[in-house]
């Protein structure tokens, strides 16, 4: 049949953690790894050394699994690739593996019509119901169940680093026991924060702290943590604090605000815990401050200088805010 599916994947995207454990689910149904599993570099490959390994039998009999991490192809040799995989031996399968694909490639379009092809991203600031929904479905396989407050604290004290996050789980998950649900205490407890992430960043804004936010920005750069997810979440933060400030006086019970405002406790606590460096007007002129800032890069100004201008004034101490 024209469009009848080979023994061929495509696993792309940024979340290389969600890839690994693809992967790895297909790694365990090889009978024996020892024979049957082959690992190849895709960035150092060559046509010729992959047309052998996809020709070469298992030396003891069964299906070969072949992975190609790392996968890129120059156009030149994407028809020559497509012929190979068309005509693959029976008891194959092949898996690339790549960060990044350019979905208007001949290979692509031929990855999407004859193959199964998946694609993994990370979670977008916007979409933390969903990450929050992908730890309680992290601790359910694992056979626990977390509250609702417990997978809130967890997402803010480790980040957004699903590798991070699912050792975390699997560490709630060992001390729980026979105990069947994870609980904000139990997290509060055990949880480590990760080591740089967009939380970190949070944390230092809200201390007015300008010298750890501009290291952690600088290590963010580096992991090419993208400009507009930052603004978003420093957004989403300036917005909760400008509401528990609105409320002081007439709430100022962390659960029954979470409820009022939508959150976790934990949450809530750390943002009154640095309310007393703030003024109301200045938490207004700051949210201004993020759309402006948001406006100006995406007219293409320079990113790196227009947030560290960003920082800087985020920073200042309440009496000198403009």
């Amino acid at each position: 049949m024209k469009n009848e599916k080979l023994p061929v994947c495509l696993f792309y995207g940024e979340e290389e953690f969600l890839i690994a454990e693809a992967v790895g689910q297909l790694k365990r149904q090889v009978a024996d790894p020892a024979s049957n599993l082959e690992l190849l570099d895709g960035a150092a490959l060559s046509l010729e050394t992959l047309s052998a390994a996809l020709r070469t039998q298992s030396l003891f009999g069964g299906d070969k699994l072949v992975i190609v991490n790392d996968f890129e192809v120059p156009a030149k040799e994407q028809d020559a690739l497509i012929s190979f995989l068309k005509s693959l031996p029976p008891g194959l399968k092949v898996v690339f593996c790549a960060r990044s694909i350019d979905k208007r490639s001949r290979i692509y379009k031929f990855f999407v019509d004859r193959c199964e092809t998946a694609e993994f991203k990370t979670f977008a600031p916007w979409e933390q119901e969903e990450l929050l929904g992908w730890i309680r479905q992290r601790a359910q396989a694992a056979g626990k169940k977390i509250s609702a407050d417990a997978a809130r604290a967890l997402r803010e004290i480790t980040g957004a680093n699903l590798r991070l996050l699912a050792g975390e789980v699997e560490k709630l998950v060992t001390y729980l026991g026979a105990r069947p649900e994870i609980s904000e205490a139990d997290v509060l407890a055990l949880a480590a924060s990760g080591e740089t992430s967009a939380f970190s960043l949070m944390d230092a804004l809200r201390d007015k702290d300008l010298r750890t936010a501009q290291v952690v920005w600088q290590a963010l750069q580096r992991d090419k943590e993208a400009v507009f997810s930052l603004l978003g979440l420093m957004a989403s933060q300036y917005r909760i604090m400008l509401q528990v400030k609105s409320l002081a006086g007439r709430e100022s019970d962390p659960n029954r605000l979470a409820r009022l405002i939508g959150g976790s406790p934990y949450y809530i606590r750390k943002c009154a815990a640095g309310l007393g460096r703030f003024t109301l007007p200045e938490l207004r002129r700051d949210l201004a401050l993020l759309l402006t800032t948001g406006l100006k890069l995406k007219t293409g100004e320079d990113q790196a200088a227009v947030f560290d201008l960003l920082l800087a004034d985020l920073c200042r101490p309440a009496e000198s805010a403009r």
